[in-house]
């Protein structure tokens, strides 16, 4: 009843009675992907200044490697597809991927930035939920995104409500955004959007560029205690983020996350199967960090924690957001 109760709250399972046949492998791996995130292209319409991914290479995956890896996830048993960019929705055969989406019993999930979804895209879409970033109200989100960015993407928001889509929102912390978080609380809740998840961004990209944007942890890490709902991909008890989750990259490479791309576990020409075997879980144990929360916080992302240098490997945004002091 636990397993059930998460997957009618993570909208993976419906209390309405369908029909669906799924060919599965066998058993699933332990630990098992639950969770796939692509990133199809690294193609966007925007260029965003705290974009954590720097200058697009014009690189997509092909649409049959797609295709393949989505059979092969489907047969481990996964339950939820994370199809993100770059801006998917400039990824060169979208359609056709939107039409093979619709074939899988997963739980199907569409990052965008907003600015492509309209009324006719709505029509056709074959995804469950919408993910739309938006970085503070109008002034903070466009002096990010650019002018005008901020309108359209929450007429996104409305309208994917209004066509009965799930639809989250994400927000990256950053110095222009602080004095609204409250207000995106009431507007975010007031809409209906299901879940609201919030982050600080990682300092790589474009955000090295634009430091000015960057805030310490002892300023960022209290604004995490914002938001609401799922959504999140984290570990499991006993071990730190990313227990269920691979990703995809814009270049068929497979890594952790898209953090890591320069630690790439394989190529999903060789299966995901094969290079999910090869990435090794963190334990929390492992970790040198002995404060009261770490089963609660998983040690936050690791990937910030090696960025920050903090001591025992601490992720000190994480810190701060439990209390916690990071540097002690």
């Amino acid at each position: 009843m636990e397993f059930t109760s998460y997957c009618l709250e993570e909208g993976i399972l419906s209390d309405a009675r369908q029909a669906v046949r799924r060919q599965c492998a066998g058993k699933s791996p332990l630990p098992s992907l639950r969770y796939l995130e692509l990133l199809i292209t690294d193609r966007c319409n925007l260029r965003c200044r705290h974009c954590y991914l720097g200058e697009p290479g014009g690189k997509e995956i092909p649409l049959g490697l797609l295709i393949g890896v989505l059979d092969e996830f489907n047969a481990m048993q996964g339950l939820r597809v994370l199809v993100s960019g770059g801006e998917p929705l400039v990824y060169g055969e979208f359609d056709a991927l939107n039409d093979y989406l619709s074939d899988y019993p997963l739980r199907r999930v569409l990052f965008s930035n907003g600015l492509l979804i309209d009324e006719r895209l709505l029509r056709r879409l074959n995804v469950d939920e919408l993910q739309i970033s938006i970085d503070g109200l109008r002034e903070a989100h466009d002096a990010v995104r650019g002018d005008g960015s901020f309108e359209r993407a929450m007429s996104a928001v409305r309208s994917a409500i209004e066509y009965g889509f799930d639809v989250s929102v994400s927000t990256m912390i950053h110095s222009g955004n602080t004095s609204d978080f409250g207000r995106m609380e009431d507007l975010f809740r007031g809409l209906g959007v299901k879940s609201w998840m919030v982050d600080v961004p990682c300092s790589s990209g474009r955000l090295r560029e634009n430091a000015e944007l960057s805030l310490p942890p002892e300023t960022a890490g209290g604004f995490l205690a914002y938001g609401y709902g799922g959504g999140l991909h984290g570990g499991g008890e006993g071990f730190a983020c990313g227990l269920h989750l691979v990703s995809v990259l814009p270049d068929g490479h497979v890594a952790k996350c898209a953090f890591y791309a320069d630690r790439p576990l394989g190529h999903a020409s060789e299966g995901i199967e094969t290079c999910w075997r090869r990435l090794q879980p963190i334990r929390l144990a492992d970790l040198e960090c002995d404060c009261d929360v770490l089963d609660v916080c998983r040690g936050g992302c690791r990937y910030r924690a090696e960025l920050s240098g903090a001591p025992a490997g601490r992720d000190p945004y994480m810190c701060v957001s439990f209390g916690v002091d990071p540097w002690r």
